[in-house]
């Protein structure tokens, strides 16, 4: 194709001319410009003397140009012209000289300043500009990047204004540079390396330390390194080493170089990322229960929590957060307190027996925590029930017995086993572990309810004829377990009777613990601790340590199934196990016999083994279950509280009851000193969530004097109470002297903090409504910190020393949002604790008055527990409603070292409750730990040293004898 070239005086470029009948078939201005086959967008076209032209790019060299129609994309030239020669290109000499590459070039057409690329392997090694030097004349000077190795040479290419040219490469060797040096890999918080001048190797060489762009560090390499005189590198004095500083600038992988300083050449391995991991200290101090738990601080910046991980092997079993409170660390002066982790590591703990386990900062392999590793290990309080026989020499059990029926008088306990085609080994072992009690004031009563197994009466027979005390009842049809209960109960003989499941077992002590707190109590009814296991019994898979007896938890979870012990009187008064009952007829017994008993006992130990498997009636039928309990809980309502109902609860064998509606005025006492958003958001979520509701707030104003907090309470004069207080913070006297002066009217009164949310309509109605039953006296809620664990579910006496919120930090909500039960679903049922936080905690007025109110000898701590101990001593019932849920801003207006630790109601505290303190918390299982974390199995040598624990229920039953039950047949 026939073109020419043009070039217009005082502009850049140049331009092509075609004859205008060769670009007849493009009707328009622009086409598609095509330059070595790549596109380089649409051009406009010039029109002139019969010649159409087209402008060149100023900034790229091309050997073909086509044209392109733009509206198909079809070539209008018919084939690509060879455009090279139009930019008179040649290529000068290219050569290396002072660590860089440099040459020179001419060529028409391109701007004052050309881009030049040095390719190795076809990547690009370095790139800078030519510059015009006279005319079409160009040079240029390509710093090297890098320094090289011996073995590996750099074989140079070159690419002029996007022009790959050909020809032989540029070889630059490390000798050539006159310099070597090496960055070693990447450890946390340094750089070293070293670096060699090989033209004079005694003559030391700096470098620097970059980050974008900017010099950070630099350094002499002056250091003696072994390996650099084993291999003869200079004299081995060229060692250098870049410490990256803590200031949380290199917190997160950064890129650096490092280079010979002043210029821009990297040593080998330069650039690369490096990080300087936070300062952290932190230490693993112990596994228990099946969490791992320690601290751990970032002293460059302590507000920002440590991610931990548990790692076994190579496995990274579970993480945490090192944000939780501990009251050491806080006297340690460690971030308030807050740095302390627990990981949950779970059932997986029973696989990792006997490995080692460490704890490190998460993600970061070299970060091992102090005290790791540590060897996950079974507890010992475990350990004992897994040795036969609890490990007793044989030879001592004849004067153990005699010594233990001693000690339970003339009480004689009957054992009633239904069986029904049970397998012969888990048979024999039932049996077999009634035979071998340490104490023989017992009777088994198996009753064999038609069964089609062969083995069953040879096995029952064998035992009967082996001890007297065994009888065998023959059922003449399969009846239930319900029927045969009842045929065992008619045949009994002792003072109290129980109940064995065919496939279970009873510890050796469980006898004499029941008859010997029958005789110490006089209770009519008592319940033990038991262990679950999976069809293996000797594998004990949870300890279920129960707390004294609760009703209102007994009402949401039937929270006792065994080992549970009852009058024989009263079992025959009650009419024994409902027979038209297929399941559940246990929970239904429980219910009526509540109706009669006076005094309910638990022994807090393991009297039980419960062999749980796929056979079980209640895991196989779990819908069943739940309706068939449902049933007998409603009935136990209709009889003894008429107009509360019952409706399934969280999860499985759970449920919640509905009490009565409540009437009367509720006074909400909200304690302030400034604050304003925290009290906004408090009174405004009242307002949203308690509508219609009976009520007057009163806002306790402490001398704030944040100007928008005293506008804010100016404004609310219309709709609520703002009262103002004087003097030292005393909680107590502020609470105490608003329910004085504004509470006249009202029925009930709600301590509230002015950082609590609540979020859900409802919660004020159902508190009173707990709060209206005459036996009760306090009511708690369950409260949760912004991130939705556990504030407060309750108060444990004698934790950690003094007292502590139960569950605390636990989590909430589990995957979906569902409720995460805790603890044998303490956490979601309504149950009875020795105290609850008054950072929302409901009373009658009547019963706060009973008791004086708040004791203001208590200025800021403890005034809450001690409260809740003396409602308690009166008589009445401490309430934890896991139904009732808020959010809590923990003492978000007071210093956490001035005001949260109060030394002197602690003492006060440990002083006036020192009995409940020294004898524990009767709502605290004594076998689970009292340190650390709560609710899991203590692994000291406390265990199984917990005194009975006995409670009246008389005032919790509205009695009406008329539909109580009847006398068994």
């Amino acid at each position: 194709m026939e073109f020419s070239i043009h070039v217009e005086t005082g502009t850049p470029g140049m331009a092509l001319g075609f004859p205008a009948a060769a670009l007849r078939a493009c009707a328009g201005d622009e086409v598609g410009l095509l330059l070595d086959g790549a596109y380089r967008g649409r051009v406009r076209l010039r029109r002139k003397r019969g010649r159409v032209f087209v402008s060149l790019p100023t900034y790229t060299l091309a050997r073909e140009l086509d044209l392109l129609d733009p509206e198909n994309g079809r070539s209008i030239l018919g084939k690509s012209c060879f455009i090279l020669p139009c930019y008179a290109f040649g290529i000068g000499t290219v050569t290396f000289a002072d660590r860089a590459v440099v040459g020179g070039f001419s060529v028409s057409g391109l701007d004052d300043q050309v881009q030049v690329d040095c390719l190795e392997n076809g990547h690009v090694l370095m790139r800078g500009f030519a510059r015009r030097v006279v005319d079409a004349r160009y040079r240029f000077s390509l710093p090297f990047p890098r320094m090289l190795t011996q073995d590996r040479p750099a074989a140079c290419m070159f690419r002029i204004a996007g022009l790959p040219l050909d020809g032989p490469p540029l070889l630059v060797t490390m000798t050539m540079l006159g310099v070597r040096g090496h960055v070693d890999p990447s450890r946390a918080g340094e750089v070293a390396g070293w670096v060699c001048d090989l033209n004079a190797p005694e003559r030391r060489v700096a470098v620097d330390l970059v980050r974008d762009g900017v010099v950070v560090q630099t350094v002499m390499a002056d250091r003696p390194r072994a390996d650099l005189l084993a291999a003869g590198i200079g004299d081995g004095q060229g060692g250098f080493s870049f410490t990256l500083p803590r200031d949380g600038s290199f917190s997160e992988p950064t890129e650096i170089s490092v280079v010979l300083s002043g210029t821009a050449l990297n040593l080998v391995n330069s650039p690369l990322a490096v990080s300087a991991p936070p300062a952290v200290r932190g230490v693993f101090d112990r596994l228990h229960g099946m969490s791992a738990h320690g601290w751990a601080l970032n002293l460059t910046d302590p507000k920002r929590p440590v991610e931990v991980e548990a790692v076994c092997g190579e496995r990274v079993l579970a993480r945490a957060t090192a944000n939780l409170f501990r009251g050491d660390l806080l006297e340690a002066g460690l971030n308030d307190g807050f740095c302390a982790y627990k990981i949950d590591l779970g059932e997986q703990m029973l696989d990792l027996l006997g490995q080692e386990i460490v704890v490190r900062v998460a993600g970061r392999p070299g970060m091992v925590l102090e005290g790791a590793p540590r060897i996950a290990t079974q507890n010992p309080n475990l350990l004992r029930y897994l040795k036969p026989g609890r490990g007793l020499d044989p030879s001592v059990l004849p004067r153990l017995r005699r010594a233990l029926d001693r000690r339970v008088g003339a009480l004689v306990l009957s054992i009633i086993m239904p069986v029904h085609d049970t397998p012969q080994e888990w048979l024999v072992r039932a049996v077999e572990s009634v035979l071998a009690q340490w104490c023989g004031h017992w009777e088994l009563i198996c009753v064999d309810d038609r069964s089609t197994a062969p083995h069953v009466a040879a096995v029952l027979g064998a035992f009967a004829r082996r001890d007297r005390r065994i009888r065998v009842l023959a059922s003449q049809a399969n009846g239930g377990i319900a029927r045969a209960t009842n045929l065992g109960l008619r045949a009994a003989c002792g003072d109290y009777v129980t109940f064995l499941d065919h496939d279970d077992c009873l510890e050796p002590d469980a006898v004499y613990h029941l008859l010997k707190a029958a005789r110490d109590s006089d209770a009519d009814f008592i319940y033990s601790d038991e262990a679950t296991t999976d069809e293996n019994i000797d594998s004990i898979a949870e300890i279920k340590a129960r707390p004294a007896f609760s009703y209102d938890y007994y009402l949401s979870h039937p929270y006792f199934v065994h080992m549970l012990c009852i009058r024989r009187r009263i079992a025959y008064e009650i009419g024994g196990w409902d027979e038209g009952m297929a399941i559940s007829a246990d929970v239904d017994f429980v219910l009526r016999a509540l109706g009669r008993v006076e005094t309910i006992a638990h022994v807090p130990r393991v009297l039980y083994r419960w062999r749980t498997h796929g056979g079980s009636a209640g895991h196989s039928r779990q819908d069943a279950v739940m309706q068939a309990t449902r049933g007998a809980i409603q009935r136990h309502l209709d009889r003894h509280h008429p107009g509360a109902t019952v409706s399934d609860g969280a999860g499985f064998n759970q449920f919640r009851v509905d009490w009565p509606a409540a009437r009367g005025r509720i006074l909400i006492v909200i304690p302030t000193k400034n604050k304003a958003d925290l009290v906004r958001a408090a009174i405004e979520s009242i307002e949203r969530t308690a509508r219609g509701e009976d009520y007057r707030i009163v806002v306790v104003d402490h001398e704030s004097t944040d100007p928008e907090a005293i506008g804010y309470f100016a404004s609310l004069g219309g709709r609520h109470v703002v009262m103002p207080y004087r003097g030292d913070f005393n909680y107590s006297r502020i609470n105490n002297q608003a329910v004085r002066k504004y509470g006249g009217d009202a029925e009930f009164v709600l301590f509230l903090n002015n950082d609590v949310e609540a979020t859900s309509a409802g919660w004020l109605d159902r508190m009173r409504r707990l709060a209206n039953r005459p036996e009760v006296g306090v009511v708690g809620a369950l409260l949760l910190y912004p991130d939705r664990r556990v504030q407060h579910a309750g108060v444990i006496l004698g934790f950690n020393g003094s007292a502590d919120h139960a569950f605390k930090f636990g989590d909430v909500y589990g995957p979906g949002d569902a409720r995460v039960l805790g603890y044998n679903c303490s956490l979601t049922s309504v149950r009875d604790f020795s105290a609850v936080t008054a950072a929302c905690m409901m009373m009658r007025r009547a019963v706060f008055e009973q008791v004086g109110g708040f004791d203001e000898s208590f200025k800021i701590g403890f005034n809450d527990t001690d409260l809740c101990l003396r409602v308690r001593e009166a008589g009445f019932k401490v309430l934890y409603d896991g139904h009732t849920v808020l959010y809590h801003y923990e003492s978000a207006t007071r210093s956490v070292t001035k005001q949260v630790m109060h030394p002197e109601d602690t003492r006060r505290m440990l002083e006036r409750h020192a009995g409940i303190l020294r004898d524990g918390d009767p709502f605290y299982n004594p076998n689970l730990s009292v340190t650390v974390q709560d609710h899991v199995l203590r692994d000291d040598d406390g265990c199984g040293r917990g005194a009975v624990r006995v409670v009246g229920p008389t005032k919790q039953l509205w009695r009406n004898p008329a539909i109580e039950g009847r006398v068994i047949p």
